[in-house]
């Protein structure tokens, strides 16, 4: 895979990393330049919202300056007021009527006069009438109760008059009476919002945005959107009006009356209760934004895509000659060590790490070549172990042994620590009515010990043919050890003799551990005295015990590797754990069954451990059951 290579994941991580960077770099910088895009076109917005109402102001002001100055003058001229507010129409063509609106001294019987009224045609002629012909009497409507209470004048909701196709304002001022009666009338002058409609159209507007011109009420008295006019304004927008919040943002979700987020800003027309608003879509305003952000965004991935090739072709030069080592690597892994490296030109880290791998190669050939000649030399040294462990298990007669007449069994065991070991155990006849059977230890392990146990057992078999005594036997045997033994290896023996007539048996010890009787379910330590290790005084005596055995007793012969077994704990198996569980088997038990069931507890008390030192177990039995009386038991001295 391509992706397996230094140099391509590095490429590839710095390709991630570097697009991770533009991407929270850039959405900060789109972020910080939609705030400032915003600013500006809300800059932007204010000035022309601001102009549109300067021009509303100005129209409006002039309107509501004629109003008042009507007023003023038919304070003291009731009766002039037909011309008065004839020249008043006459002098502003903007005006569609002026209105003259007295309280009616008697509801009842109101005159033409009271109420005057000049109206411009659409055509621009100028017609007379009396409001008291209107449909509802005019000093109930509102625009009348209202005006009276307007001493410096206010704007009247828009309306619908018969036979005119436009919305109509009016503004209306009371008109000032005496002190006795402050208030005499109201004079009004009525206006037509397509001129509001036009100023709309004549506006320079951003693109994409709509200008509005709403009362206090949300209602649009003017609107690019013509089918608005009239309608009211949704209630967010209507909310945001209310609470003076400017610029305001509508979406959809919100309940707003469009199809898209949009922006809105406003300002209030003074005197009016009206605003004047300009509404521009969110898209249009950050349009130019997204465009300019989609050819950053283009021009930092190619920028990425260049940089990110330039660092692949770098570090797949630079890396080339680690791809080498990874496979020269490898080589090694099959025992391949003959392989040429890359040439070594720099002293950088690639340089030194060429170097370090050509010297590693030579020394682990070094050293290659010597484990192999150790290898073969551990392998010529294992075979000969293990011959010498076939010698010397040849050495050692079989295991178990039943005497052709039955009186006498015995199961022995032995276990080298190692491949070979120094503890003995053998057993022959003398003559037709002897068993002579031994137990021993060399003080050594391992292929001496090996060596000297088998000299032990060769010279034991030969002396023993021509003695009788375990005295005599152990006397010679020690005699012939001390010669050459320059080394001073010695080894510890138990010797026994059976008479197999009488089961009388004689014992000696050089040195060694004490036998095991076992007779009647109990088990005790039989009390022999010893004389010095085999092969270190030639001049040594051995003091003999004599016994005799009963049908099923059992005399356990053992080396010290029973009685010191032990495991973490340090602690020696010892005698008396050796006595109980001698004493747990049955009466009655094969030979085999008491080294076993020894060998079993041994194992159990070392928990796994390896074995510490060599084990010789031999286990006899006299199963002679006609012999009755007294156990005899003496000790002789040589």
């Amino acid at each position: 895979m391509v992706l397996r290579s230094v140099a391509s994941r590095l490429a590839l991580a710095m390709l991630l990393g570097s697009a991770i960077i533009m991407v929270v770099t850039g959405g900060l910088l789109l972020s910080h330049t939609r705030e400032q895009t915003l600013a500006q076109t809300q800059r932007e917005a204010a000035a022309v919202v601001q102009s549109a109402a300067v021009r509303i102001q100005g129209r409006i002001d002039g309107v509501a300056t004629i109003g008042r100055t009507v007023a003023a003058l038919l304070h003291d001229r009731r009766d002039q007021a037909p011309s008065l507010i004839r020249d008043a129409l006459a002098a502003n063509p903007e005006i569609v009527d002026i209105s003259a609106a007295f309280v009616p001294r008697d509801s009842a019987a109101v005159r033409d006069q009271d109420a005057p009224v000049v109206r411009r045609d659409p055509d621009g002629k100028l017609t007379a009438g009396s409001r008291r012909t209107d449909a509802e009497p005019y000093w109930t409507s509102d625009w009348f109760v209202q005006g009276l209470n307007c001493d410096s004048g206010c704007w009247q909701a828009p309306f619908r008059m018969a036979g005119r196709p436009e919305t109509l304002v009016g503004y209306s001022v009371a008109i000032p009476g005496t002190s006795r009666i402050p208030v005499t009338g109201v004079a009004d002058a009525t206006i037509s919002l397509d001129w509001l409609q036009r100023l709309l159209s004549q506006l320079g507007k951003p693109e994409h945005a709509s200008a509005f011109v709403a009362d206090s009420d949300g209602i649009f008295l003017a609107h690019d959107w013509t089918s608005y006019i009239g309608s009211r304004a949704s209630r967010p927008l209507r909310e945001a009006m209310a609470t003076g919040k400017n610029p305001v943002r509508l979406t959809p979700e919100m309940g707003a009356r469009v199809s898209e987020p949009v922006w809105v800003y406003y300002v209030p027309i003074r005197g009016t209760g009206w605003i004047f608003g300009l509404s521009m879509p969110e898209r249009a305003v950050l349009a130019d934004l997204r465009r300019t952000y989609m050819v950053d965004i283009l021009l930092g991935l190619l920028a990425l895509a260049g940089v990110s090739l330039i660092a692949l072709i770098v570090t797949r030069r630079l890396m080339a000659p680690l791809g080498v080592l990874a496979e020269r690597a490898e080589n090694v892994a099959r025992g391949d060590l003959d392989f040429a490296l890359p040439d070594v030109r720099r002293n950088d880290e690639v340089g030194r790490l060429t170097r370090a791998f050509d010297h590693m190669r030579h020394q682990l050939a070094g050293h290659i070549d010597t484990a192999k000649r150790t290898a073969r030399e551990q392998e010529r040294i294992a075979s000969e172990l293990e011959i010498a462990r076939q010698i010397q298990l040849a050495l050692i007669p079989e295991p178990r042994w039943l005497a052709a007449d039955g009186r006498i069994e015995l199961f022995a065991a032995l276990r080298p620590a190692s491949a070979v070991g120094g503890d003995l155990y053998t057993y022959f006849a003398l003559g037709a009515k002897h068993v002579c059977v031994m137990v021993g230890d060399v003080s050594d392990k391992g292929v001496p010990a090996a060596l000297f146990m088998a000299r032990t057992i060769t010279l034991a078999r030969t002396i023993a043919t021509h003695a009788r005594s375990p005295s005599d036997i152990l006397a010679a045997l020690n005699r012939e050890l001390c010669k050459g033994n320059d080394t001073c290896m010695f080894v510890t023996l138990l010797c026994g003799v059976v008479e197999t007539e009488t089961g009388m048996l004689s014992m000696a010890s050089a040195g060694h551990e004490q036998p095991v009787l076992h007779a009647g379910g109990s088990a005790i330590l039989v009390d022999v005295e010893t004389g010095p290790a085999l092969g270190l005084d030639r001049e040594a005596r051995y003091p003999v015990r004599v016994m005799t055995l009963l049908g099923g007793d059992t005399v356990i012969m053992y080396t010290d590797g029973v009685s010191e077994a032990h495991a973490g704990n340090q602690r020696l198996y010892g005698a008396d754990a050796l006595l109980d569980s001698v004493s747990r088997i049955g009466e009655g038990a094969t030979p085999e069954a008491l080294v076993t069931g020894v060998l079993n507890d041994v194992d159990a008390y070392v928990e796994g451990a390896p074995a510490y030192d060599d084990i010789a177990l031999l286990a006899l039995t006299w199963h002679d059951a006609g012999v009755k009386g007294v156990r005899l038991d003496a000790v002789a001295h040589s």
